[in-house]
């Protein structure tokens, strides 16, 4: 059976359900607070007085974090338009992809950044924005039954769909699911993308709120059509061939497969009273039957022993029929069929204990301590080889605030055990004023860190058709520095990164280690202004790399939009029109290698300094909201130059549509 048909029945299918669920439409909110932003934290400290009425969209997430403390209840407004028109994974107001041409396909970001992995760093491109993963999904809180559905569809027969529920089952218990979909066949040849997702969560407090218990089960799977690229450039920027499948490519039978599948369980035993918060106890309501409570999950809560078990099972497979294709360096296995697979699979136990004394405004706790140990055992399996891996990684967390005036926190961790053996990290964070203020004058952090770590797995070992190695890098060290000051409209900041023995993909795509130091710096900031009628929302970082070769960046990146909203029709209306553009300097971007699902190096071919131009026009009638939007409006009134990785060009002009809706009891 073909999976965009299947896809497409399920589709159709939850619409036509949804179409007579008898759900009532919650009364719109009047006034400025319609225009929130999408993510506004709700805590103790700057929404003491929130109290939201049964009958209003009071929706609220939580996600997990793996070790540290930092996590937020986050009151999700899915009635916002400012930013609807961003709709794929790859796409806010902050984020900076460069895309392989196409929704769904690889990806890489063009802001430079060293992220924390807990679990098997097998590789940096593990394309998460098109999974779920245990830190990504969403715990939902609500005061009655919500569902969201979102579908849009595109040129190239370009296909995203969402669809969320979360529902209250009793008092305590708490269910949810999230389903994302990426189906686009694509402009040119061998271009489509096929990228599924669902997440089914579970949470529940019991009644002396003493013991909550948090889990998922996700399974992400993901499948490319791989093309190597346009194999005559000039006959896109030239123009030469407006038939985009008429462009040679260079791979006309090779494939991608990836996935991922898991579960998480995280319990809390609580030795501490129970900590008042405005939004649990907000949902706290008899909306449904008599002394009908809902109790969820506090993250601010302190004072506990927590247990988490998780286990993630992976499997990648890459296959080309016609491996003499010129395309290859080598040939180490089969010269006459690829067929590469990995698989890896984890199951880690983390227990720790959290403790803390005193109370001061914008803290739970005076003094904060966490402690833990996590343990993780492992596979790793390819075609010929099996390896076990078993890992212990001992960490502690501690935080002081002095009477909200500061905060200093600071974390430190070790891990025994291959293939990750010796690393290690530490950091501090300086927080003024010890609390969010956000509302008023704003608060300044700073940041110091050294991680000294091996290098992905996947620089250290990997035995393919067309690339084999075995290698001992040793451990490359990260010193970071980072200041920002944020303020509820503007947020700006000062990274400086020096990597030591830093490995990487070299220009014919095997990892390499530099001799030496590197060193990143970045300036960036973003504004969200509003006046009168007027939005505008800009993001910009200037970024610097003293090893240009090693790490390639753009001097300059940035989106901006701006846009016009009004109110129709006593407000049974709203609509809002703008553009967007994103833009960055020109910049030898990495190129990108299918057979290793990642990008490398290369200093031949330049990319950017093209703006990329939407135009869009977003409506809400009630609980639904649409978009339409011409993406790339600038394409053909200009050199034919919008090309972002190396031999993948982007999309050409299109009209794009999408629609959500949002359901309550």
């Amino acid at each position: 059976m073909n999976p965009y048909s299947k896809y497409m029945r399920f589709i159709v299918l939850l619409l036509i359900i949804s179409a007579y669920i008898p759900y009532s439409f919650a009364q719109d909110p009047e006034g400025e607070d319609y225009n929130l932003p999408p993510t506004t934290n709700v805590n103790n400290n700057n929404n003491t007085n929130y109290n939201p009425s049964p009958d209003t969209a009071s929706i609220f997430y939580t996600q997990l974090n793996d070790r540290w403390p930092g996590e937020k209840i986050i009151r999700l407004n899915d009635t916002l338009l400012t930013g609807f028109n961003y709709y794929l994974p790859t796409e806010n107001a902050t984020s900076l992809y460069a895309l392989t041409g196409n929704a769904g396909l690889a990806y890489r970001s063009i802001v430079f950044s060293m992220p924390e992995y807990s679990g098997f760093k097998f590789t940096p491109f593990d394309y998460t924005l098109y999974k779920f993963i245990n830190r990504n999904i969403k715990y939902y809180q609500t005061t009655g039954p919500y569902t969201n559905i979102f579908y849009s569809t595109g040129p190239g027969k370009e296909q995203v769909f969402r669809f969320t529920h979360s529902q209250n089952i009793a008092g305590g218990l708490t269910l949810g699911l999230d389903v994302d979909l990426i189906n686009s066949i694509g402009l040119y040849q061998r271009q489509k993308s096929d990228d599924m997702s669902f997440a089914g969560t579970a949470q529940y407090v019991n009644k002396k709120e003493n013991y909550a218990v948090l889990g998922n089960y996700h399974n992400s799977t993901i499948r490319w059509r791989e093309n190597g690229g346009v194999r005559r450039i000039t006959m896109f920027t030239n123009n030469t061939e407006t038939d985009r499948k008429r462009i040679p490519i260079y791979l006309t039978n090779a494939d991608n497969f990836m996935k991922e599948s898991g579960f998480q369980v995280r319990q809390f035993y609580y030795f501490g009273k129970v900590r008042k918060n405005p939004v649990t106890d907000s949902l706290r309501s008899d909306t449904i039957g008599p002394r009908k409570l809902h109790r969820y999950y506090n993250p601010e809560r302190s004072n506990y022993i927590r247990h988490t078990i998780s286990y993630s099972r992976n499997a990648y497979r890459y296959t080309d029929n016609n491996p003499l294709s010129g395309f290859y360096n080598q040939v180490f296995i089969d010269s006459t069929k690829t067929f590469d697979s990995i698989y890896y699979h984890e199951l880690a136990n983390d227990l720790s204990i959290e403790a803390g004394v005193g109370r001061v405004r914008g803290s739970s706790k005076a003094v904060l301590l966490r402690a833990g140990v996590e343990h993780i055992s492992g596979v790793y399996r390819n075609d010929t080889i099996k390896r076990n891996f078993n890992r212990l990684t001992p960490y502690a967390y501690l935080a002081a605030n002095a009477f909200g005036l500061a905060k200093a926190e600071g974390m430190i961790w070790a891990t025994t055990g291959n293939p990750f053996n010796g690393d290690k990290g530490i950091s501090g964070l300086l927080t003024l004023p010890g609390y969010d203020n956000s509302e008023s004058w704003g608060n300044l952090k700073a940041s110091a860190s050294i991680i000294i770590e091996q290098p992905f797995y996947l620089y250290q070992y990997h035995y393919s058709n067309h690339f084999s190695w075995e290698n001992a890098f040793g451990q490359q060290t990260t010193l970071s520095f980072k200041t920002s000051y944020e303020h509820r409209f503007f947020k700006a900041g000062f990274n400086v990164y020096n990597l030591t023995d830093y490995v990487y993909l070299d220009t014919i795509s095997r990892p390499v280690k530099e001799q030496g130091s590197v060193a990143v710096t970045q300036i960036w900031a973003f504004t969200d202004l509003k006046w009168r009628h007027f939005e505008s929302q800009i993001y910009g970082i200037v970024q610097n790399s003293s090893r240009q070769g090693v790490i390639n960046l753009p001097q300059f990146a940035g989106r901006a939009s701006l846009c016009y909203s009004r109110a129709l029709f006593k407000r049974a209306l709203y609509l809002q029109g703008g553009f967007a553009v994103l833009f960055n300097t020109p910049f030898y971007e990495d190129a990108y290698m299918p057979a290793l699902r990642a990008f490398h190096v290369q200093n031949t071919v330049e990319t950017g300094g093209y703006p990329y131009v939407d135009a869009f026009i977003n409506i809400r009638v009630k609980r639904a909201r649409m978009f339409l939007m011409m993406k790339n409006l600038n394409a053909g009134m200009m050199e034919a130059d919008y090309i972002m990785v190396p031999g993948y060009p982007m999309p050409d002009r299109g009209l794009r549509f999408g629609v959500s809706w949002a359901f309550y009891d």
